[in-house]
């Protein structure tokens, strides 16, 4: 056998050149598939790494909206890409006027993370979207996701926003956007997650941040 040249079998072409062939669709499809959202661009409120959050309203941001909680859900178990959420609770505020809106407040929204301890900007986008947050409703109590709910001191308003892949800054992680020290338990290492809730139907403006500036 020594010396004797390699000779693929009429059979065997296609067992080698049926994969190949595969192989090069998928890749053409994932090519042809990411490419929109490699491209896909958003209008972000400030440069890449520079800029420390600015504070906004009194602790915690405007009476009535809070940020209740944000990170990624790159639990094991869960398909696909990691994604950024930050989930929001709005409530009549002090005045306990009662609030009307309508779901989802389309291009509304404005999220902003910058780093911990007075940090640059780590990813950011204006005009996006907030959808009511069913996983915060009993079984059953969640608002149609479309249509008219009306927030009062007895019915508060969950609602959850999605950061795209396409805000967050080159050489940025979305662990990054959780925290600049995963292994600390400072909380000045946290990062500062900022929202602007503005609906133009209604008239509402609201603002919330998490931790301190």
């Amino acid at each position: 056998m020594a010396g004797k040249p390699f000779a693929v079998g009429r059979g065997a072409w296609w067992r080698i050149g049926l994969p190949l062939a595969a192989a090069a669709l998928l890749v053409v499809h994932l090519a042809w598939d990411g490419g929109p959202r490699r491209a896909a661009a958003v209008s972000r409120p400030g440069e890449c790494g520079k800029g420390a959050a600015r504070q906004v309203g009194g602790p915690g941001g405007s009476p009535g909206m809070v940020v209740g909680s944000y990170g990624t859900d790159n639990l094991p178990r869960m398909k696909g890409k990691p994604t950024f959420k930050v989930r929001l609770t709005i409530s009549p505020g002090p005045d306990r006027h009662a609030l009307t809106l309508r779901t989802p407040l389309t291009g509304a929204v404005t999220v902003q993370v910058h780093a911990g301890r007075g940090g640059g900007l780590l990813a950011g986008a204006r005009g996006l979207t907030a959808r009511i947050d069913a996983l915060m409703y009993e079984a059953g109590q969640a608002p149609s996701a479309t249509g008219t709910v009306r927030v009062t001191e007895d019915d508060f308003l969950h609602l959850v926003v999605e950061l795209p892949d396409a805000a967050v800054c080159p050489g940025v992680t979305m662990g990054d956007l959780v925290s600049q020290d995963p292994g600390g338990n400072d909380a000045a290492d946290l990062t500062v997650v900022t929202v602007v809730l503005v609906d133009r139907a209604s008239g509402v403006r609201m603002e919330a941040q998490t931790g301190g500036v």
